[in-house]
């Protein structure tokens, strides 16, 4: 692992959670007693746990920036779960804050109204209780508030860091659902309001030169981690999703363990193989083959 990895380091992967168009689709349910997604909940655990391991190397990460390079990375999925996986801990709330005034979308997860919230805060001179709502036990939100014209100049107004510290003196941790980094400049006010950064990137689609661009403009030491959504590789499915980036032994057994699986075909991949064996078959015809064996039984002999 090279320098630059330390330094940026790769969060747990997530899959597919849903869309977000509404509370139940695209939360996880972490622990409320009602079904869950089990697995996407422990990543969620997971990266709770990084940002807590972070605080103690890095000093505290009371607040939490969450951005992407590009729209529709998921960014605002991983900012709410992460919101809710913060205030599952007993020591003190989570506020979540919705600071994308060009396309606001966490109020959707909460099915809540979008306004009043942060814009009318800082705009119009509203007072934040006023647009303080409980969503979940331990769990608070500012969504974005009514439309602005000029959303830069709302959010990196002096008003915006005074909320926050004033806000610093209440919770536990804040995470701030951010616009994408490279197509608007609030991302780089806020990370420099916040303890730390995190960019989420869809693993399938997005380009390893804009998340580059990216880390560099928001500064590699402003950057906690790049969390990778929607990821499906073998790796995540068997369990070793949580130490990507931290555990080269624990990616090395998963990958061993890929190897060592026997190569099962289809039964029409198998006659055609079957097929082309013989007409290739010279000399002497070869003595039959035995039977192929079932997808099942390969498997149940290589276990």
């Amino acid at each position: 692992m090279n320098g630059a990895q330390r330094q940026v380091p790769i969060a747990p992967v997530l899959r597919p959670t849903g869309r977000n168009n509404g509370l139940s689709e695209g939360l996880v349910l972490l622990s409320r007693g009602q079904i869950t997604d089990l697995e996407a909940a422990e990543r969620f655990r997971i990266l709770r746990a990084q940002m807590e391991r972070r605080a103690l190397e890095a000093g505290p990460q009371q607040v939490v920036a969450v951005t992407s390079a590009v729209p529709s990375e998921g960014k605002s999925v991983v900012s709410v779960n992460l919101a809710r996986a913060f205030g599952t801990d007993p020591r003190g709330k989570t506020l979540l804050i919705d600071c994308d005034l060009r396309k606001p979308n966490v109020h959707r997860f909460f099915n809540q109204m979008q306004s009043p919230g942060l814009s009318d805060v800082l705009v119009a001179g509203k007072s934040i209780r006023s647009v303080l709502r409980s969503v979940e036990p331990g769990l608070d939100l500012i969504t974005a508030g009514s439309p602005v014209i000029d959303s830069s100049r709302a959010i990196e107004q002096p008003g915006t860091g005074l909320m926050l510290e004033e806000l610093k003196k209440h919770y536990q941790y804040i995470v701030l659902d951010c616009p994408p980094a490279l197509f608007c400049s609030e991302p780089l006010h806020l990370s420099h309001l916040a303890s730390s950064s995190l960019i989420v990137a869809r693993s399938w689609r997005t380009e390893k030169k804009l998340v580059k661009d990216a880390v560099g403009l928001l500064g590699k030491k402003a950057i906690a981690g790049i969390v990778l959504n929607e990821c499906n590789d073998t790796v995540s499915q068997y369990g070793y999703y949580g130490y990507y980036g931290y555990d080269r032994q624990a990616i090395a057994k998963a990958k061993a363990t890929r190897a060592r699986r026997p190569k099962v075909r289809s039964a029409e991949q198998r006659e055609k193989k079957r097929s082309f064996s013989f007409f290739r078959r010279k000399g002497p015809q070869a003595a039959p083959s035995a039977p192929i064996k079932s997808e099942s039984a390969a498997l149940g002999k290589s276990e």
